[in-house]
């Protein structure tokens, strides 16, 4: 991976798996020898769940720029929220026998069967975001999005014994699609940790299925019937828009620090967010790197899986990226690594390897409403 610095270990299970293929030679075994077939193709395939919200929309400017600086060609679908046309697009892109196919899961077990298929084709599969429960995926990037609950929790809990002098009031938390592996992981973290140490804090836990109107609808009926809600907590930024419209609608919507301000937690540290963070109108924001997962998933796929070697287990680090160290590990879909949740803060706000930072002040791209 070029002059950046990566530590992998391998562990027992692939040095065996490497010395069989290198005993081998050319009788590469099952998805090794389909690999391998696969790297005579310069196209890169990627299927998206959603192109409407930014965060998205950044997973896939990323993921072209990396595959043309490395002089191959970009193809691209986009499933619009609904997980049934993801199958066809997979389906479609598959047909095309790509170098390899790049995606993030709108369903986590649906894609399953098709990850078997493209294994079967030749088609090395690569998970970013939301990744897989099962199948055969050659290398997933995620972050800890159960961690990034616990620690939305956690922020909240300390907020509230801020406000009432013990870990005590309410908290609405409006979750995302629970199809998802990562919204379920991160409504589970959020709310098991409240539920585990903080009996004294109410949840009202209501969905809003990824879909901003649902998420305005919410907020809005939540605020109304809670006059004395305390907290908000967003499982994405991309709904921290609507919980701010229904907020200012509904003139509650006050900077940290006011009497009658109302907490406000979220995840992604978008573009807006960082905004938001340094000029003290939301209290947390949890950052996980889109930029991060295509590029890294690209040179898992070319330096290992394309070259008929297993992914490498172990710590992972690369100072490119503000987290700077990770750990891949065997999953049940394959090897996945799994980037740590951080806080964005007004003093880290300024890093430029913040994947807001990148967008904003090196691609020159403006965050839409989502």
């Amino acid at each position: 991976m070029g002059c950046e610095t990566k530590s992998l270990t391998l562990n027992r299970r692939a040095l065996l798996q490497g010395a069989a293929a290198t005993a081998g030679g050319l009788l590469l075994a099952g998805g090794e020898r389909a690999a391998a077939q696969g790297t005579t193709s310069k196209v890169v395939a990627w299927e998206t769940g959603y192109l409407g919200f930014f965060f998205f929309v950044v997973l896939q400017e990323a993921l072209k720029r990396k595959v043309e600086s490395l002089g191959l060609e970009f193809v691209g679908k986009d499933a619009n929220g609904d997980a049934n046309a993801q199958v066809n697009d997979w389906n479609s892109l598959l047909l095309q026998k790509p170098r390899y196919l790049i995606s993030d899961a709108l369903d986590s077990e649906l894609l399953i069967p098709l990850s078997k298929k493209a294994k079967s084709l030749g088609v090395p599969l690569g998970m970013v975001d939301t990744v897989l429960t099962g199948g055969e995926v050659a290398a997933s990037v995620t972050f800890d999005n159960k961690q990034s609950g616990v620690m939305a929790a956690e922020k909240t809990a300390e907020l509230l014994t801020k406000k009432h002098g013990s870990p005590k009031g309410s908290v609405l938390n409006n979750y995302g699609s629970l199809t998802a592996v990562a919204l379920r992981d991160r409504k589970d973290g959020f709310e098991d940790t409240l539920k585990s140490k903080y009996p004294d804090i109410e949840i009202i836990s209501r969905p809003q299925n990824n879909q901003h109107e649902q998420a305005l609808a919410v907020v809005s009926a939540t605020l109304r019937e809670r006059p004395d809600l305390d907290a908000i907590h967003m499982p994405t930024d991309i709904f921290v828009v609507d919980a701010r419209k229904a907020l200012e609608t509904q003139k509650r919507l006050f900077p940290v620090g006011h009497e009658k301000h109302i907490i406000l937690t979220s995840i992604d540290a978008s573009p807006n967010a960082l905004e938001w963070v340094k000029a003290g109108e939301i209290d947390a924001d949890i950052a996980q790197d889109p930029i991060a997962y295509v590029e890294i998933v690209v040179d898992l796929l070319e330096e290992y899986t394309l070259k008929g070697k297993p992914v490498p287990t172990g710590s992972y680090e690369n100072k490119k990226y503000f987290w700077e160290k990770g750990t891949i590990a065997d999953s049940p879909s394959g090897p996945l690594l799994t980037i740590p949740p951080y806080f964005l803060t007004k003093e880290n706000a300024d890093d430029p390897r913040h994947w807001a930072n990148v967008v904003t002040q090196v691609w020159k791209m403006q965050q839409n409403a989502g």
